[in-house]
């Protein structure tokens, strides 16, 4: 049996109360600026998974993120739900092979 591994997830308010219904390959959007007067007019948005691995997919499903809008994804502290809810914190888990929640550390 493989132990568990400390992975860090981000999780709505919800989320929180019910975490063994998470997967840390569940699929988040960060939206990130991309225009220069950094007032959000002009953001896109990144497919980030619960574990904050970023993927190479804009929210859209087109493919290819280019290194700079990845990196800017991986600084999001907060995530976008498929049903509109954002992340309300981080927590430190162990989650199994398969990416399940096991429990909380700390």
């Amino acid at each position: 049996m493989t132990e568990p591994r400390k992975e860090r997830w981000a999780f709505s308010q919800a989320e929180l109360e019910a975490p063994a219904e998470c997967k840390g390959y569940d699929e988040l959007v960060a939206y990130i600026d991309v225009d220069d007067d950094g007032d959000g007019a002009e953001s896109i948005g990144i497919v980030v998974c619960r574990d904050g691995t970023v993927s190479n997919r804009f929210d859209d499903g087109t493919a290819g993120v280019p290194k700079e809008f990845a990196a800017l994804a991986n600084e999001c502290e907060s995530l976008l739900h498929p049903d509109g809810e954002d992340t309300s914190e981080w927590r430190d888990v162990e989650a199994d092979a398969d990416g399940n929640f096991v429990r909380f550390i700390n």
